[in-house]
């Protein structure tokens, strides 16, 4: 099976431009505003219209020709931080709002302190963590909190980590999860900009995934999204054997607790094959290191899959124990943006893979021979 000779796509400089204004906001469950009105700013000034659902969360489409099969791209727009919960004067209470699990709480974590109304910000020193489990907010930690300014109940601080620093092939990120996803579903439809092929293509920029994959929850609940499309999870997972950074983007056949859709994924390998003809590497793999918000749809009756780019320090988890940024490669965002493209594509025409019409029926020959009685001695 071949495909078109140059898949669309767009420039590396334009990715990683994209990928900084993205990434550049702090971001938090609840307190997604900032990162929302930049993807909202990128779509809307490519003449890309979104609309917000009753939940905060972003959709856009883009779509040309009579589609066979739509399908939605999400990816979520928090990353786990802190909120503070108590405040005297500059000094306080915060709690952990996700999943930051690390082994080694340092002394001191470096944070920057926001809110969602202000640009203003400023930093602060996190210290002293106790165990305080509270399921709601798939947290397990508070911490003191001592700030250069006043503190108020109900801001949110983040780790005092770059944005996205490019460094040769790496982009080390203080919310590779899920801000890169964001600005790899950005990137595709950008690249669909003009397409004559037949595709339609939707995406929902969810909130509070790191908390319960509560946004997720919610479109599937609330029926906020097409019931014919196939949706897929982009996220930016932990680095495993076989789902390794610089390898190309993975096709994720599931995760922690759940394999996912064989159907839905069937276009994700169509395009694999498209994407192996030019020599652009891809990877497949059960990634198990965490749990996506393709779950979330697959146990709610959806046909979900999700491709993922492998996260180094994933969860800002350093070797050490502590805290540090994670790191994605701009070869596998690359990879990444042209599976997607190829994936609406062969959406739009319901392809196969190209090994599946040589097993579809089995051979009139070998339905013969296997109905031949067993010799007698």
């Amino acid at each position: 099976m071949s495909s078109r000779a140059v898949t669309r796509s767009i420039d590396p400089d334009e990715v990683l431009a994209v990928l900084r204004r993205v990434a550049g906001p702090p971001t938090a469950p609840y307190h997604e505003w900032a990162v929302l009105d930049a993807i909202r700013g990128e779509l809307e000034s490519a003449g890309i219209p979104t609309r917000t659902d009753a939940f905060g969360q972003l959709h856009a489409r883009v779509s040309a020709g009579a589609a066979k099969r739509p399908l939605i791209f999400a990816a979520h727009t928090d990353h786990p931080a802190f909120e503070v919960i108590e405040a005297a004067g500059q000094s306080g209470k915060a709690r952990v709002l996700g999943g930051f699990r690390q082994r080694v709480f340092p002394a001191e974590v470096a944070v920057t302190v926001h809110d969602d109304i202000s640009t203003s910000a400023f930093r602060a020193r996190l210290s002293d963590p106790v165990t305080d489990v509270e399921p709601l907010e798939n947290s397990t930690t508070v911490c003191r909190i001592d700030a250069e300014s006043e503190l108020a109940v109900g801001q949110f601080a983040v780790l005092d980590l770059p944005s996205a620093d490019v460094a040769g092939d790496e982009v080390r990120m203080r919310a590779a999860d899920d801000l890169a996803g964001c600005a790899l579903i950005v990137c595709v439809l950008l690249a669909l900009r003009g397409e004559q092929a037949a595709h339609d293509v939707l995406a929902i920029f969810t909130r509070a995934e790191e908390t319960g994959l509560y946004g997720a929850r919610l479109a599937a609940e609330e029926g906020l999204l097409p019931r014919d499309a196939y949706l897929v999870s982009v996220e930016a997972s932990r680095t495993l054997p076989g789902a390794e950074a610089g390898r190309g983007i993975v096709v994720r056949a599931g995760d922690y607790h759940n394999t996912f859709s064989n159907e839905a994924e069937r276009y994700l390998r169509v395009a694999r094959e498209r994407l192996a003809e030019r020599g652009i590497a891809t990877q497949r793999a059960l990634l198990v290191g965490g749990t996506c918000e393709a779950s979330a749809f697959v146990r709610l009756g959806w046909t979900a899959t999700g491709i993922a780019l492998p996260n180094v320090n994933y969860h800002n988890a350093a070797p050490d124990g502590g805290f540090a940024p994670e790191i994605v490669r701009v070869g596998d965002l690359l990879s990444g943006i042209a599976l997607g493209v190829e994936a609406a594509l062969a959406a739009g025409i319901d392809a196969d893979e190209s090994w599946w019409p040589d097993v579809r029926v089995t051979p009139a020959a070998i339905r013969e021979r296997l109905r031949r009685e067993r010799p007698k001695p």
